[in-house]
């Protein structure tokens, strides 16, 4: 049977319910920080699987898990003015992280070899009060603007980080 997510019949995270939150000095989200809300999101784990297979048989003989990786897209992303102004201060020492960060200076990347890496990012479903999923140590991969006629600006953003953990609020029927 399938996993059913919060069966009260309310939408997970719909529009401006779904917050992306960030903690620039704990990868354990201690102290997480609104940057902006999203229309939408993808949270995709990827295991890399290794298949021990055999001249003459069908089936592999085992399959074994060599790597994981975690792709987060932000899809229709407008942050938070506190995010889009000034950022944040890292008390790490690794500067302020704003939305330049999530678009870096291709320039400064070739210079330094630096890419910011983001901690900890949530997912937080604001009308609950829950948090949907999270990852670790991300760093943006893919950048895109766009808007339609009179709306905001919306950035599409995609992250990839080390691991996805749904979040524990939401509890799984099966």
């Amino acid at each position: 049977m399938v996993p059913s997510y919060n069966l009260q019949g309310d939408i997970l995270g719909q529009g401006f319910n779904c917050i992306v939150r960030i903690d620039m000095d704990d990868e354990n989200g201690s102290n997480p920080r609104k940057i902006g809300a999203v229309s939408s999101f993808q949270a995709r784990k990827s295991i890399t699987v290794n298949r021990a297979e055999t001249l003459g048989e069908f089936l592999p003989m085992s399959l074994d898990a060599q790597g994981v990786s975690t792709q987060i897209s932000l899809r229709g992303f407008v942050p938070t003015k506190p995010f889009a102004k000034d950022g944040f201060q890292s008390v790490r020492g690794g500067g302020i992280y704003s939305v330049k960060s999530l678009n870096p200076d291709e320039r400064k990347l070739v210079d330094t070899k630096l890419a910011t890496k983001i901690p900890y990012l949530d997912l937080y479903d604001e009308k609950h009060g829950c948090v949907i999923g999270s990852s670790t140590w991300l760093i943006a991969s893919s950048y895109s603007d766009s808007s339609q006629g009179k709306g905001y600006i919306e950035a599409d953003v995609t992250l990839e980080g080390i691991g996805y953990d749904n979040g524990g609020d939401y509890e799984t029927v099966t």
